[in-house]
């Protein structure tokens, strides 16, 4: 992966490089952004879910789409009941 560079103001910088030492065992500054950048990532996936349970009406339309290829997923796979007599009760 190429290396780029870029400009932050000191006090940025030294406050990432405190969150770096803090938070993340003292990686260095670029794995500190990338763990950040993660973190971003994660919390607006979170956020979106929120937002989903909150609306009943996209709630059960996302729960029937899901349905959809959840049932999908199985399609010409063997039941487990008659690849597996054995096991049977």
């Amino acid at each position: 992966m190429a290396t780029t560079s870029m400009q932050l103001d000191s006090g940025l910088r030294d406050e990432l490089a405190e969150i770096a030492e803090r938070d993340f065992h003292g990686v260095p500054l670029g794995e500190a952004v990338r763990r950040l950048v993660k973190e971003y990532k994660i919390n607006r996936i979170i956020r979106r879910y929120e937002e989903l349970r909150a609306d009943a009406e996209e709630r059960a339309s996302y729960q029937a789409e899901a349905r959809l290829t959840d049932d999908a997923a199985g399609d010409g796979l063997p039941d487990t009941r008659e690849e597996y007599p054995e096991y049977n009760r």
